[in-house]
């Protein structure tokens, strides 16, 4: 009895020490899921950018600002060093579909159910209640515009704009320059290896043709670069994405647009404004461009709001109309601002009957029909 004793006790030792470990790892489990669960974390190696890893993650490099949001910590976006951590989450990771319901609960119970079945009262005797169909929520109109396409939107600016410096040269004898391409910077400040740089063209003084006397310049984004180490003391980059040839007329920039989602709002009727000019220079204008508008914030503009654009002549049949000065004015397009300073918009033309020159007439909101 002796022995059996200890031997059962020895049996119970075992059983604590064999057992102990797994309590404890089952308490360190729950804090490595709640990590996980904020989203993918992800440890920079050498030559890794924001831009990239919204590339791979978010599906295009201009969503870099949603992984900067979540990593604030970081005091330049445009680079970041090897070894830091950095919380991104994909796309979806957090959207739950409502109304729906798994094959095991909504399929044919079996077992103890149909027992419970067979005790029921009759179908004609309790009359179920009839079914609600779940209400969908609201539709959110938003500008249906590609990334690439928003981040290429430009401003107008009164003076004109500066940057860090301009390309000044290539590593072949090439007047312009396209993705791939290692380039020479002239640059007025120290930019680390691994940078990514924002290349802008600009052009004016443009002479606005509207109603209000206004002079300015465009600028708007044609490629990104990323500098490399220095070669003989002279600043290199490669270049990393080209809308356009870069030349040497350019402008290098810190700033590197992203994408933001574009809530149509389209705002109460009113302000009155004019078209000074379009992105490029195109002498006529249509859907799918790019126009700068006369009026800002400072006059109530915001992003989303819609404004119609009107021309005095050659309207489509069913055109609506308004009036300025006494005459008849058509519309001809709508354009959603995206864009907004104290005293311009930047608008993107989302729908239109025919094209237009610039300095014609434009007018905030959608009139009741």
């Amino acid at each position: 009895m002796k022995r059996a004793a200890v031997n059962m006790g020895t049996f119970a030792v075992v059983c604590m020490l064999i057992l102990l470990p797994v309590g404890a790892f089952a308490q360190q489990a729950p804090a490595e899921t709640a990590k996980s669960s904020e989203g993918i974390v992800h440890t920079v190696v050498a030559g890794d950018t924001l831009w990239d890893l919204s590339a791979k993650y978010l599906g295009t490099p201009w969503k870099w600002t949603e992984i900067w949001e979540r990593n604030r910590f970081l005091t330049n976006p445009h680079y970041i060093y090897p070894g830091i951590q950095v919380v991104i989450v994909p796309p979806g990771a957090r959207e739950i579909a409502l109304g729906q319901e798994s094959a095991s609960a909504s399929g044919p119970a079996s077992g103890p159910a149909e027992t419970t079945a067979a005790v029921a009262p009759a179908a004609e005797a309790v009359k179920p209640a009839p079914a609600v169909p779940p209400v969908a929520p609201p539709r959110v109109p938003y500008l249906d515009i590609k990334p690439a396409d928003f981040v290429r939107a430009g401003e107008f600016l009164k003076e004109a704009p500066t940057g860090i410096g301009n390309i000044h040269g290539g590593k072949e004898p090439k007047v312009g320059f396209v993705e791939g391409d290692t380039v020479y910077l002239s640059l007025r400040k120290e930019i680390p290896a691994g940078q990514m740089l924002g290349v802008y063209r600009v052009r004016g003084p443009i002479a606005g043709s509207g109603n209000r006397s206004i002079s300015g310049y465009v600028k708007y984004l044609i490629g990104v670069i990323q500098a490399g180490p220095k070669r003989d003391g002279q600043a290199t980059a490669r270049v990393r994405k080209s809308f356009e040839d870069l030349t040497r007329d350019d402008l290098i920039s810190e700033e590197i647009p992203a994408y933001t989602p574009v809530r149509i709002d389209p705002g109460a009727d009113g302000i009155p404004s004019s078209v000074i000019t379009g992105r490029l220079e195109n002498k006529e204008l249509a859907q799918g461009d790019f126009i700068y508008l006369d009026q800002g914030a400072s006059a109530g503009v915001a992003v989303g709001n819609v404004f119609r654009l009107f021309v005095p002549t050659g309207a489509a049949a069913g055109a609506s109309s308004s009036s300025d000065s006494g005459a008849v004015l058509f519309e001809v397009a709508r354009a959603v601002v995206v864009r907004v300073s104290p005293d311009f918009s930047t608008a993107y033309i989302a729908s239109g009957s025919e094209s237009f020159a610039e300095g014609v007439s434009a007018r905030r909101g959608i009139p009741s029909k």
